[in-house]
């Protein structure tokens, strides 16, 4: 018995090791050789695809970064739109096709220092970039500014400076040169001239994120009162009811220039704000951004800035004027910039729109009924 167990069990042991043989043979059939494509795993087979898809977008943001140094940069303001609101079209080369943009614009009466304000906030791309009033315009009583010049900094912030609202300039020009300026059913050149500028203000309203509102005085009860009626006759931001649009309506500060030493006084400026406040408290015009002089402002501080004036000696108590720029162009930087209509625009996209907001002010019914109503 017992060698017939042991021969068993050789026997068995045989057995086994011709399975073990037959069970690795395929593992040597399946073995890739060199030259042979091998197979991956689904892990590697990803992380292949992350090189592929970092690679291809690095080379989209150099294709887009190349397409944006097509385009020139400015060294100085060109007209955007002249006296006629008549659009330039050589103003869309210098537009790129992208969606981070913010547009600022510029209103007030003659002389207020609208273009040294624009300048002043342009100063460190180049000095004196949007023209200043000299003493041959006050000979001539022209105005250095007419339609509206625009200038593009290299981190697309556009800067709109218009013509002055009101200016008795365009009357003797229309009246010299035999011109026809805005509807032609007005009655007489004074609402002739209100009229136009009324609309440069409900343009600026359609096409701003920013509209700095300048005044050499606190404060004038007809250019508040133009203020109401430039939001009245504003255009809708779009023709299709959308009950999740909102309608749009720009930033507006009241940035008083050539502010006197006690303009900066407390009581004076708290006064400047009830006026404000009780004023446009019916108005949608976002007046309530935080813009102002303030170090730690809050989002309902009202729009309220203050530059003194170049010539006095005693303004030395006062924060100087550089200062003052600075401040006011680090906020004007960090507002929210609301969407301007229900689609998303690009800077051409955009120059697009103004051309159809100039076709909507002309034709605009409520603006003709309004011309003919004035007294």
């Amino acid at each position: 018995m017992l060698p017939t167990m042991s021969k068993d069990s050789e026997i068995k042991d045989g057995e086994n090791k011709n399975l073990i043989k037959i069970v690795e043979r395929p593992t040597f059939i399946l073995k890739t050789r060199e030259g042979e494509n091998r197979a991956v795993s689904p892990s590697q087979r990803n992380g292949h695809k992350k090189d592929i898809d970092i690679s291809s977008v690095a080379s989209k943001v150099q294709e887009s970064i190349r397409i944006l140094s097509i385009c020139p940069e400015m060294s100085t303001c060109i007209k955007f739109m002249d006296e006629n609101m008549q659009l330039c079209e050589n103003s869309i080369d210098f537009l790129y096709d992208q969606q981070d943009f913010l547009v600022v614009g510029c209103l007030g009466a003659q002389g207020v220092g609208k273009s040294t304000i624009m300048s002043l906030l342009t100063s460190h791309y180049s000095s004196n970039i949007f023209q200043i009033q000299d003493l041959s315009h006050y000979e001539s009583s022209t105005n250095c500014t007419t339609g509206i010049d625009f200038f593009i900094t290299k981190n697309r912030v556009i800067y709109l400076d218009t013509q002055p609202i009101l200016s008795g300039f365009v009357i003797d020009s229309a009246a010299s040169f035999d011109q026809k300026k805005g509807a032609p059913d007005f009655m007489n050149s004074d609402s002739n001239l209100e009229l136009q500028s009324l609309q440069f203000a409900a343009f600026l309203f359609s096409v701003c994120h920013v509209i700095i509102f300048v005044q050499d005085w606190f404060v004038d009860p007809n250019l508040v009162r133009f203020l109401e009626t430039a939001e009245m006759l504003k255009p809708s931001s779009t023709t299709v009811i959308d009950q999740d649009y909102v309608e749009y309506y720009p930033h507006v500060i009241f940035l008083h220039n050539k502010a006197e030493l006690q303009d900066f006084m407390p009581a004076t400026i708290d006064e400047m704000k009830d006026f404000y406040n009780k004023i446009f408290s019916s108005s949608r015009l976002q007046t309530h951004s935080g813009i102002d002089m303030n170090h730690c402002s809050t989002e309902s501080g009202l729009n309220l800035f203050l530059i003194p004036s170049r010539n006095k000696q005693d303004m030395i108590f006062c924060e100087n004027e550089e200062f003052l720029i600075d401040k006011l162009r680090t906020k004007i930087y960090g507002v929210p910039r609301n969407s301007i209509t229900p689609s998303v625009l690009t800077e051409k996209k955009w120059y697009h729109y103004v051309s159809k907001v100039i076709e909507v002010i002309k034709k605009s019914h409520l603006s003709s009924e309004y011309g003919r109503l004035m007294p």
